[in-house]
């Protein structure tokens, strides 16, 4: 278990490596402990233990996990660009404070 952010990379989530281990019986009392242990409070590697036993093939599972892998590697998060950067709109509000200004500068000469 490592502690990345990426729910399709390794992160604090059970490894495919100690799913697949547990499955086969192939981890040692320590490991499958911990796995047990993670298994009661994680629905989501509970889920996908259960998913995983009713997976006849495993060489499957580890090819649809490769492929969402370079799938979410692949695609790159939308940046959101900013209509204005701050400078822009300490301008606008500049210019839109000067106009108003000058209206009312003008309304007031014509008004005499």
């Amino acid at each position: 278990m490592s502690s990345d952010k990426n729910i399709f990379e390794q992160t604090a989530h059970l490894t495919d490596e100690q799913m697949l281990g547990y499955l086969r019986n192939n981890l040692s009392r320590q490991e499958r402990h911990a796995v047990e242990k993670h298994l009661v409070d994680c629905s989501f590697c509970s889920d996908g233990l259960e998913g995983l036993k009713k997976m006849e093939n495993e060489s499957r599972f580890l090819n649809i996990a490769g492929e969402l892998r370079r799938l979410a590697r692949k695609r790159k998060p939308a940046v959101r660009r900013k209509i204005f950067s701050q400078l822009d709109l300490i301008t606008l509000f500049v210019l839109i404070f000067l106009i108003l200004f000058l209206i009312i500068v003008t309304v007031v000469m014509f008004w005499k």
